[in-house]
């Protein structure tokens, strides 16, 4: 099964960004944009989980868990990534002034090395993915959306938990299903 580690977002943090998404940014067959619940924090993807690992990658994501406290972020700005001059996803940032989110990262790579699952090879960015482009008409778009949209800046929200989710991949996009909830501190 395809997994990943996540921070849920609250409906406070998710309605501005659904207003972007559903209100400004152009609809074009060169850009997949995200549902409302394919919004959230990635912090770990592992990719495919074989179900009799699930309990050692749950018990891992656990222990890093444990051992961060509940922290507050806020979402602020919209950035793309390989990077804004040609993009092929666009994101918002994610301000995180206690460093949590990276501290989460860090407890847990090494965990999940033990269990096959290799560090990241690139500095961790905390973000939410708001779209990718299916090809260059796409790229364009995501460019000039960088260039003139609106300043992005929510209210903070409390993270206490961080989500193990499935991820099935269908023709309209990534469907997630919870498997654990585990709690932060």
């Amino acid at each position: 099964m395809r997994t990943f580690i996540a921070i849920e977002l609250t409906p406070a943090l998710r309605r501005p960004l659904l207003k972007l998404l559903q209100e400004v940014f152009p609809r074009h067959r060169d850009v997949r944009w995200c549902s409302e619940n394919q919004l959230h924090v990635t912090l770990k993807f592992l990719g495919e989980v074989r179900p009799e690992q699930l309990p050692q990658v749950c018990e891992a994501a656990r222990t890093a868990s444990a051992q961060v406290q509940p922290f507050v972020l806020r979402i602020k700005g919209l950035g793309g990534f390989p990077n804004p001059r040609s993009p092929r996803v666009l994101w918002c940032g994610v301000e995180d002034p206690t460093g949590s989110c990276r501290r989460w990262v860090e407890l847990a790579e090494p965990l999940f090395d033990e269990l096959g699952f290799p560090p990241e090879g690139r500095a961790f960015t905390p973000h939410i993915t708001l779209g990718r482009s299916r090809g260059p008409g796409g790229n364009g778009i995501l460019r000039d959306i960088l260039a003139t949209a609106p300043p992005l800046e929510t209210e903070p929200m409390t993270v206490e938990r961080v989500v193990v989710f499935e991820s099935h991949l269908l023709p309209t996009g990534a469907r997630y299903n919870p498997l654990a909830t585990l709690a932060l501190g």
